[in-house]
């Protein structure tokens, strides 16, 4: 399905659920701004719910046109990803484990509150709960998927939608700690280490990705005053 018009996505200026989604449209080319709240509805967020003008009362959304709003991060990633050949198998079984790493990668979400929202006692409390315990097992399974794929990707040589959002949880458990990566895998397992370094490097050295990481606010003062700097909703905003 090609485009009509430049999609319009609404979020919050946060480092977390829209950025899945705004790698795969950079990669593919795909035309699309990002938009405030207030431009998309000319109303403040409270507002927005109060009269239930989102489904399910949650951000992002993606505007596509003639009135639609697509909701729920894995949809628009997957709607975002049909726009983009080779991004989703058309093969039914590939595409299943495909939306399997997906869903996979959604375990690690607390590093989009982690990196946006939690301060001071609260914040060294809670990344330390998910670097210690929530976080080694699931990126060992991770790492393990990419050494067995063949790598660089986690289905092989080419990327698929799922590998945007692994991308952007394990940026952002960088974010965290120096060194958390590395950390997590142990020092005896050097070639999951470097399986993950890999992955980490192939999507930043992917068309328009590597340009718009680049480009995109810069999260500062994580942990303490968690913004992001431009405090914009996106390198597509415009006022």
């Amino acid at each position: 399905m090609a485009a009509t018009r430049p999609l319009r996505l609404v979020y919050f200026a946060v480092r977390a659920k829209a950025e899945p989604c705004r790698m795969i449209l950079e990669h593919g080319g795909v035309p699309y701004v990002d938009v405030s709240v207030q431009q998309q509805f000319n109303m403040p967020w409270p507002e927005v719910k109060r009269q239930g003008l989102v489904p399910f009362g949650q951000l992002p959304v993606l505007d596509v046109g003639d009135g639609e709003l697509v909701a729920q991060e894995a949809a628009i990633c997957r709607y975002c990803a049909d726009l983009v050949p080779g991004l989703l198998p058309s093969d039914s079984l590939e595409r299943a484990k495909c939306e399997a790493l997906f869903h996979a990668a959604e375990e690690l979400f607390v590093c989009n509150p982690l990196v946006n929202v939690y301060r001071g006692e609260d914040f060294e409390g809670k990344k330390r709960e998910f670097l210690d315990n929530v976080l080694p097992r699931r990126l060992r399974n991770f790492a393990r998927i990419l050494r067995d794929s063949g790598g660089p990707f986690t289905m092989g040589r080419s990327p698929n939608y799922a590998d945007f959002k692994w991308y952007h949880h394990l940026s952002n458990v960088s974010l965290l700690e120096d060194g958390a990566l590395k950390a997590s895998l142990g020092s005896e397992e050097a070639s999951l280490h470097d399986a993950v370094v890999a992955f980490m490097a192939a999507v930043e050295g992917l068309e328009g990705v590597g340009e718009y990481l680049r480009r995109r606010p810069k999260a500062v003062d994580v942990g303490t005053k968690p913004m992001l700097d431009p405090p914009i909703c996106g390198s597509r905003f415009q006022e």
